[in-house]
């Protein structure tokens, strides 16, 4: 097994043909609370992706108590593609609108959580939750114009023009996007 990335909430390993992903036990935390996080993030995560109805990585198996085994998906992450074929953005615009119109919130929508091979794959779901909250789908998108400004810079602006072509597809856009208008006023107010 070969340790791929490590994070705040789970390390990543490759085992021939599959990701591992294990929750990391943090030492900070009263030791049941520990584990009751870890048990309700990796049965979330492990149901968001049985659910989830665009390409994401399959589910192998899980002990639903901090690891889930999970297809490998060989292919170049969005994030190192984007700037050449601005144009992937409407792709994955249409595919945030049925992740939203399931209830599916992402909750870390980045190119790096984003692998094109033949179409987008979408990845890293340990901060999803399920919500029908038009707030919460605003902030998802507010977080990846955010994502777009800072990683792809030179391109963000017709990046994130071609991401609402194709989320314009999604069930009540013009109330999501009233919301995202809020969201994005908030953003500016905190940082003045």
């Amino acid at each position: 097994m070969k340790e791929l990335t490590s994070g705040a909430e789970a390390t990543i390993f490759l085992d021939k043909n599959q990701i591992i992903k294990k929750r990391v036990k943090k030492n900070y935390r009263i030791e049941e609370i520990d584990s009751v996080l870890r048990k309700s993030r990796t049965r979330r995560e492990a149901k968001i992706l049985e659910k989830i109805p665009v390409k994401a990585p399959k589910i192998l198996g899980t002990n639903k108590e901090d690891t889930i085994q999970m297809e490998f998906i060989n292919g170049k992450k969005v994030r190192d593609v984007l700037d050449e074929n601005v144009s992937l953005a409407e792709e994955i615009g249409t595919k945030v609108a049925k992740i939203h119109d399931e209830g599916i919130i992402h909750g870390d929508l980045t190119t790096s959580n984003m692998i094109l091979k033949e179409e987008i794959y979408f990845i890293d779901f340990g901060l999803s939750f399920f919500s029908e909250k038009v707030e919460d789908k605003a902030v998802d998108i507010h977080l990846l114009k955010q994502a777009l400004e800072s990683k792809h810079h030179k391109v963000a602006k017709k990046a994130f023009e071609e991401f609402l072509k194709g989320y314009k597809k999604a069930n009540k856009f013009k109330e999501i996007m009233t919301r995202f208008k809020i969201v994005e006023e908030r953003g500016r107010y905190k940082k003045k």
